[in-house]
């Protein structure tokens, strides 16, 4: 666990905005990752549970979550489309989804979530507010590759587009464990958007038609790199499959 030596709760955007913007002082969302942290570097926590950042509102064929919306309030929203309920509620354990938000999700960019994955074919945009910019609406794929870019400024909420056919296949070593690899697809429109885990540092948009290119996954004790690029091409093939209603 991390060392704290401060805790503060500010009751507004602005005040918070300004603590974090002070060395070593770190966002506290959910306190799922901070509080499990085994780095042990003396932090000042600023716990944003006070700031209006929890709704769920839906408008125009967008969605747009507050970053302070807990995984478990995500699961029961009826307003999210059932993808982004399902890899919420396959995120963690039922104790857990009650505490971690989403936008401490798209913070760690964990490797083997499925809920970013879901969020990246979802055309996910995260709007973020620092200092010296003020708002800005990024791209999901684009917060990931920089995510050190997190630590002096606030994630507000995430928009992402609703509509669309949406499958997701994972294997793991076993049902209940954390996925090896997982393959998110989503149809609309204007073509599939398909997305990874457990290939890359963070979740990854890669070609469906072509989904193992410029791919390095890393190899541990579930899995050695060459397993895992063949289960990316397996569990691609068997999403497309489903999508064109073939079994």
């Amino acid at each position: 666990m991390a060392k704290i030596i401060s805790y503060q709760r500010p009751g507004n955007i602005e005040e918070a905005l300004s603590l974090i913007s002070l060395d070593k002082h770190v966002p506290l969302a959910g306190g799922t990752l901070l509080n499990t942290s085994e780095d042990k570097q003396p932090l000042h926590f600023v716990d944003l549970q006070g700031l209006p950042l929890k709704g769920i509102e839906h408008s125009n064929g967008k969605l747009t979550i507050g970053s302070m919306a807990t995984l478990d309030e995500i699961m029961k929203n009826s307003d999210c489309p059932d993808s982004i309920r399902l890899s919420s509620r396959s995120e963690l354990p039922s104790t857990l989804r009650t505490l971690a938000t989403i936008g401490g999700t798209v913070a760690s960019g964990d490797s083997d979530s499925q809920l970013i994955a879901s969020l990246l074919v979802h055309d996910a945009e995260v709007t973020i507010l620092n200092s010296s910019d003020g708002e800005l609406s990024v791209p999901l794929q684009e917060v990931l590759i920089k995510p050190e870019g997190l630590e002096s400024e606030l994630i507000m909420s995430i928009d992402i587009a609703t509509d669309g056919e949406f499958i997701l296949e994972a294997t793991g070593r076993t049902p209940a464990d954390t996925p090896i690899v997982s393959v998110a697809v989503r149809r609309c429109s204007d073509g599939d958007r398909m997305a990874v885990t457990g290939v890359a540092p963070t979740p990854v948009l890669v070609d469906p038609e072509n989904p193992t290119v410029s791919l390095q996954p890393p190899s541990d004790f579930r899995g050695d790199s060459e397993y895992r690029m063949h289960l990316v091409k397996i569990l691609a093939s068997r999403a497309l499959d489903l999508l064109n209603g073939e079994k």
